[in-house]
C-alpha cells in the first residue's frame, strides 16, 4: 500500500517526540475481546467490525490464531460489535460504551448456524477495571446532563469523586472559588492538569482550569487520581481529561434559560440582609451532518449574567462618638503609654489649633503652650478624648468618605456589596472521515469574560471594607487540530496540535482610580498625601503614574479596618502555549504498546503595572486605641512601594 506523501513526516517526528517527553492526554480507548465455538474452542480469522452510533463510522479487524482480536485508539462513544464466521449465526453486542482511557472486554461466543441470523448479546459494563492500574472515575453525558449542577459548571462533578475535596468558599488564594479548583489526596488545588479534547487548557499563571466547556457540549471526562500511566505528566495530582462531543448523521441540538434568584435562598449568619442573586444561564447546541457518514459539525453557545452579594467580613470600625475623638465610652482602661517623639510632637504642634485645645481641655503643655515628647497620653489627652483640631486632616477626610458607621452593636460592620459577571462562551467542532482509514478533527473554543468583584482580595492585599473591587476581562481560546489514521488493523497513530491562548488585558484593576492627591474630598490636593511645605514635596506620595493608574492608597488599620486598592496593584497578563503530540499504538499478539510524546512551547507577557501605589499600617502607639490612632495618624510601619509600567517576561 503506498503511504500519503502528507503523512510520512508524522514519523520522524514521532520519532523525535518518543525521546522527549510523557504522549499527551488520551482521548481514546479500546475494545478487544476473543471469539469462540460454542464448545469454548477460538475461532482465528472470524471477522470484527466496531461501528460507532450516530456517524456510523467503522473498524474492521480479524481474529488471530488465537481468536484474539483488538481495536486500539477508538474514539469514545455507544459502538455496536459485530463478530461474523463462516458456519456461525452473526454475532451482534449493541450500546458497548467505551470512555477515555477504557479497555472495554467483548468476549463473543458464536452459535452454530446460518450467517443470516443474528444472535444479539446486551452490553453489561464490567464492574472491576482489570486491565489498568490507573485509579479514577469517568462522568459520561447522561450524569452532566441529569446531576445537578449548582452554576451548570461541569468540573462540579469532580467532588463526586473519591479523594477529591472542593476549595470553593475557602478563599485560600486567586481562583480558589472556582469549581475546578478541587484538592486531590490531599494535595495543592493548583497541582492538577486539565485538558480538553488532549489539548492544553491549563491558566499559565496559576495553573487553574482555563478552557471549560458548557455541560451540553461534553461527551464526556475522566479524572484520574493515582498511579497514572506512563502518557501523563506536567502535575502530580489529578488529570481531568474532557472529550467534546461531535455531530452525528441525524441533526440534533436544544435550546435553554436557566434563571435563579434570591427568593428560597437563606440569609448568612453574620450577614446584615439576604445577599442579592438574580443568574440567568442561556444558549444552545447544534449538531448534525455536512455530508451523511464523512462530515460531521457541532456548534454551541452559552451566555452568563450574575449578579450576587459577596459577604465582606465582619470589622472593627469607629463609633459615632470616636469619630468626634470621644473615647471615654471606651470599656478598655483610658489610654496608656507615652508620647516619646519628639517628631510626632512637632508634628501635633503643627496642626491648627491642637495645642491650645489640649491646653483648654486640662492637657498637659509646656509653659510655651506646647505638646512635648515624654509625656504620658492620659496626661496629654485627660477623659480619652482628642481634641479635633489635632485630627490630621487626610485621615479625617478619609474616616468621612471611605468608613462607614457600625451596623452591628456599636463598633462592628458588615455588608453584602454587589458582584457582576458577565461571560459568552462559544464552540465549534468539526469531524471529517478520509477514506476508510483516516479521521481529521478540529475543535475550537472561545470564551470572554468580564467580573467586577466588590472587594479586591487578591493575595489578602485587598481592602476590608467595601468600595474598593476590581475589573478583570479574560479571554480565553483553544484550537485543537487532530489527525488519527488506521494503518493497518493492529497500528494506529495519532496526530495532534494544540493552540492555547489566554488574555486579561485588564486584571485586577481598581474600580475606584485617580490620582493620589485627588483622593481627599475636603482636604486640598497639594496637601492631600502631601506635605504642605513646597519644599518637602518628596516627602508625599507621588508616583506621577498618571489618574488611570493611581488611587486611594492602601491602608491597613491592625485588628480593625483596611481601605484603599489592592497593594498588589493590577496585573494584566497574556500567554501562549503551542502543543505538538504523537501517539503510535501497536497490537503484538496479546501485547499492547504505546510509544509517544509531547512538545510544547509556552510563553507570557506580563505589563506591571503597580496602580496601589502605597501601603500604609499602623496600630496603636503607645497603649492608644486603635481608632483614636487612625484619627491623629500615627504610623507603627509605614511602606511606600512606587512603580512605573514595566514588562516582565515570564
Amino acid at each position: 500500500m503506498k503511504t500519503p506523501s502528507f503523512l510520512c513526516p508524522a514519523f520522524g517526528f514521532l520519532a523525535l517526540l518518543a525521546l522527549v517527553t510523557p504522549a499527551g492526554a488520551q482521548t481514546t480507548g479500546t475494545i478487544r475481546g476473543t471469539v469462540t465455538d460454542p464448545s469454548g474452542a477460538v475461532i482465528p480469522g472470524a471477522k470484527v467490525a466496531a461501528v460507532l452510533g450516530g456517524t456510523y463510522v467503522t473498524r474492521n479487524t480479524q481474529t488471530d490464531q488465537d481468536g484474539d482480536f483488538v481495536f486500539p485508539a477508538l474514539a469514545v462513544g455507544h459502538y455496536t460489535v459485530v463478530v461474523d464466521a463462516e458456519g456461525f449465526k452473526e454475532f451482534q453486542q449493541h450500546d458497548v460504551e467505551l470512555s477515555i482511557g477504557r479497555v472495554v472486554v467483548i468476549n463473543a461466543k458464536l452459535e452454530l448456524g446460518p450467517l443470516a441470523q443474528v444472535v444479539t448479546a446486551e452490553a453489561t459494563a464490567p464492574l472491576i477495571e482489570t486491565t489498568s492500574t490507573q485509579l479514577g472515575a469517568v462522568v459520561n453525558d447522561r450524569a452532566v446532563a441529569q446531576l445537578p449542577l449548582n452554576a451548570r459548571d461541569t468540573y462540579q462533578l469532580l467532588q463526586l469523586q473519591p479523594g477529591v475535596q472542593s476549595q470553593v468558599g475557602s478563599d485560600l488564594f486567586y481562583g480558589s472559588d472556582r469549581a475546578g479548583v478541587v484538592s486531590v489526596n490531599g494535595g495543592r488545588g493548583r497541582s492538577n492538569n486539565y485538558t480538553v479534547n488532549g489539548g492544553e487548557a491549563n491558566d499559565l499563571f496559576v495553573n487553574l482550569p482555563a478552557v471549560q466547556p458548557s455541560p451540553d457540549t461534553i461527551e464526556e471526562f475522566r479524572v484520574l487520581t493515582n498511579t497514572f500511566d506512563a502518557e501523563f505528566g506536567r502535575n502530580s495530582d489529578a488529570v481531568v481529561n474532557v472529550v467534546t462531543k461531535s455531530g452525528s448523521n441525524n441533526f440534533h441540538g436544544n435550546f435553554y434559560e436557566f434563571f435563579r434568584n434570591k427568593n428560597l435562598n437563606s440569609r448568612g449568619f453574620f450577614d446584615t440582609e439576604k445577599p442579592d442573586f438574580k443568574q440567568n444561564q442561556f444558549g444552545g447546541t447544534l449538531g448534525g451532518p455536512i455530508k451523511k457518514d464523512s462530515s460531521f459539525f457541532f456548534l454551541s453557545y452559552e451566555g452568563r449574567r450574575i449578579h450576587q452579594g459577596i459577604s465582606s467580613n465582619t470589622v472593627t470600625v469607629p463609633s459615632a462618638a470616636e469619630r468626634l475623638g470621644d473615647f471615654s465610652g471606651d470599656p478598655n482602661p483610658g489610654f496608656t503609654g507615652t508620647l516619646n517623639d519628639d517628631n510626632f510632637a512637632s508634628v501635633l504642634n503643627s496642626r491648627p489649633g491642637c495645642a491650645a485645645a489640649v491646653a483648654g481641655s486640662g492637657g498637659a503643655v509646656d509653659a510655651g503652650g506646647n505638646i512635648v515628647a515624654g509625656t504620658a497620653y492620659a496626661d496629654l489627652f485627660p477623659g480619652n478624648v482628642i481634641p479635633s483640631q489635632c485630627f490630621d486632616a487626610t485621615a479625617a477626610d478619609l474616616m468621612t468618605q471611605f468608613v462607614p458607621l457600625a451596623n452591628l452593636g456599636g463598633t462592628l460592620y458588615q455588608a453584602v456589596p454587589l458582584q457582576r459577571v458577565r461571560e459568552d462562551q462559544g464552540t465549534a467542532r468539526f469531524d471529517q472521515k478520509i477514506g476508510d482509514h483516516q479521521q481529521f478533527n478540529a475543535y475550537y473554543y472561545f470564551t470572554d469574560g468580564f467580573r467586577a468583584k466588590p472587594f479586591a482580595r487578591f493575595q489578602a492585599g485587598g481592602a476590608s471594607l467595601p468600595g474598593f473591587g476590581d475589573l478583570t476581562n479574560e479571554r480565553f481560546q483553544q484550537l485543537n487540530l487532530t489527525h488519527t489514521w488506521v494503518i493497518n488493523a493492529s497500528t494506529v497513530n495519532e496526530l495532534r496540535f494544540a493552540y492555547f491562548r489566554e488574555g486579561q488585558g485588564r486584571f485586577l484593576y481598581p474600580q475606584r482610580t485617580g490620582r493620589v492627591q485627588d483622593s481627599c474630598a475636603t482636604v486640598p490636593a497639594d496637601q492631600c498625601f502631601s506635605d504642605p511645605d513646597p519644599a518637602n514635596k518628596s516627602l508625599g506620595i507621588t508616583p506621577g503614574l498618571g489618574a488611570d493608574r493611581e488611587g486611594v492608597p492602601f491602608i491597613d488599620v491592625s485588628g480593625g479596618f483596611s481601605i484603599g486598592n489592592n497593594l498588589e496593584g493590577e496585573l494584566p497578563q497574556f500567554g501562549n502555549t503551542f502543543q505538538w503530540a504523537d501517539s503510535f499504538s501497536k497490537v503484538v499478539g496479546k501485547h499492547s504498546l504505546k510509544f509517544g510524546g509531547t512538545s510544547a512551547r509556552s510563553g507570557s507577557t506580563r505589563p506591571c503595572i503597580l496602580t496601589s501605589t502605597a501601603t500604609t499600617r499602623f496600630s496603636a502607639a503607645g497603649g492608644m486605641t486603635l481608632a483614636s490612632a487612625s484619627l491623629i495618624l500615627i504610623p507603627a510601619n509605614w511602606s511606600v512601594k512606587v512603580s512605573s509600567p514595566t514588562t516582565c517576561s515570564g
